[in-house]
């Protein structure tokens, strides 16, 4: 087995070094928790948010906006047989 050394530092940097010159591989990191919400994405135009709104792709503005009425005429809705 090879002598390697390992340092993780709060500043989230990870220094390794190995004497045999292998090549050392991160196995499993974890970066922390993050709260994230939609209106945090450049993408996504959320000002039109209310009950019963729903996010449909906008072409023109390249956006997604909430909407409360969907009025396109690309919107095709298959919904099966009853």
């Amino acid at each position: 087995m090879a002598n390697l050394k390992a340092k993780i530092q709060t500043t989230g940097k990870l220094k390794g070094k190995s004497r045999a010159q292998k090549e050392i591989v991160a196995q499993n990191i974890t970066v922390g928790q993050f709260d994230l919400a939609l209106s945090d994405l450049a993408d996504v135009d959320t000002s039109g948010q209310t009950d019963g709104g729903m996010m449909q792709f906008d072409g023109s503005s390249g956006k997604y906006e909430i909407r409360t009425e969907l009025q396109n005429s690309n919107l095709k809705i298959s919904s099966g047989t009853y």
